[in-house]
């Protein structure tokens, strides 16, 4: 009889003590949950800090709550801390109990990690893993494209942006002729040029309105020597493209006076105006051949069609004082300085990008501020 009381002790102080261990985990665990909620509560009112010790609190009483890994670690990026961050999410990919989806939820983050770091070798490479994993999501895609292009690595930007559009089913040959321009480019600063013209070619065929590809396919013939090519690629342009004709004029110049056929100069800008007459670029730098030439008569009536119908153009007011005051009317050559004056005082910065607003005295066909494509191309004749 005292036997069976001893095992009937003894299976009550068992119970009681697993029940007890049951009640004290449960406590924990729920102790641990509200301690998640308070972060996610804390977040969602931009309390970081406090946020940040709730989840510190949170894995460290249950290290299998896999999101309040993945928040702890945002928070340590958001506060300038994106090696940590990284760190915090590498860690958490050696587990093999991971569902797929936070596999991938935690890719994302360590790419946004790496990237913040300006660790774009590792950003890169966590990105081309996210995109296995999840081929079809769009915007793991363009986190992607985006790395390649803040890489410059302007190949495979080519390829995946192919890849991209076979995806949505859209052709985007623009913005895949400009990778090809930047290739291009990419080549002839390491000394290839025939590689470099290979690549402004192709951007040709993708889009024959690439207004760089032109310029750049007979800045790399001039560099070689070799003019008579590229006044035949800018003359070439000029016919194609009148509204942007004045974005070679230069060039233009410069290489016919290198083949000793300056001359030719007037021509162009004639051709130019037949097919663009309110080319005003053309119409002042036909205006300055006229007065070099010594045609004065020719250069102030050139000049006085620009200034008429484009009041707002300070640089046809000072071309014109500079034209009267050659001619010797002194009077005449102030009056139309000050009335310059009065106009909008014409900056050296002639181009602006779209997007983002920034400027520069040359139209980029890549933003170097927000990284817009083409955004520069606002009417510089106007």
């Amino acid at each position: 009889m005292t036997f069976y009381v001893y095992i009937g002790i003894g299976f009550i102080l068992i119970s009681g003590g697993v029940f007890t261990g049951i009640l004290t985990y449960r406590k924990g665990r729920k102790k641990t949950k509200h301690h998640y909620i308070d972060a996610l509560h804390m977040l969602l009112e931009d309390r970081k800090e406090e946020a940040l010790a709730y989840l510190q609190k949170t894995v460290k009483e249950d290290t299998e709550n896999i999101m309040a890994y993945i928040k702890l670690g945002d928070l340590f990026r958001e506060r300038g801390n994106p090696i940590r961050a990284a760190k915090i999410h590498q860690n958490l990919l050696v587990r093999s109990e991971l569902t797929e989806s936070q596999r991938t939820s935690i890719l994302h983050h360590l790419v946004l990690d790496y990237k913040d770091a300006n660790a774009l070798d590792k950003a890169t490479e966590m990105a081309e893993r996210l995109v296995n994993r999840s081929r079809k999501n769009l915007d793991n895609q363009s986190l992607l494209l985006s790395l390649y292009e803040e890489k410059e690595d302007w190949d495979k930007a080519f390829l995946h942006r192919q890849n991209m559009n076979r995806l949505v089913k859209k052709k985007d040959q623009t913005i895949l002729a400009l990778y090809r321009v930047q290739s291009g480019l990419r080549c002839q600063a390491d000394g290839a040029g025939r590689e470099a013209r290979i690549r402004f070619r192709e951007a040709i065929k993708l889009n024959k309105k690439c207004i760089p590809a032109y310029l750049y396919w007979g800045d790399s013939y001039r560099k070689e020597g070799r003019s008579e090519d590229a006044y035949r690629i800018w003359r070439e342009f000029v016919l194609a493209n009148p509204v942007w004709a004045h974005l070679a004029f230069g060039r233009l110049r410069e290489v016919l006076f290198d083949i000793g056929r300056y001359g030719e100069i007037e021509d162009i800008y004639l051709q130019t105006l037949q097919k663009s007459p309110d080319n005003t670029t053309a119409l002042l730098h036909l205006a300055e051949l006229y007065r070099n030439q010594g045609k004065l008569e020719e250069a102030i009536a050139t000049c006085q069609k620009v200034s008429s119908e484009h009041p707002e153009l300070a640089k046809a007011w000072f071309l014109l004082a500079q034209l009267y005051e050659q001619k010797g009317d002194d009077a005449g050559a102030l009056e139309l300085a000050l009335e310059g004056l009065n106009r909008v005082v014409e900056k050296s910065v002639t181009f602006r990008c779209s997007t983002c607003g920034f400027d520069s005295a040359e139209p980029l066909w890549h933003c170097t501020e927000c990284g817009a494509w083409q955004s520069f191309l606002n009417d510089h004749n106007k």
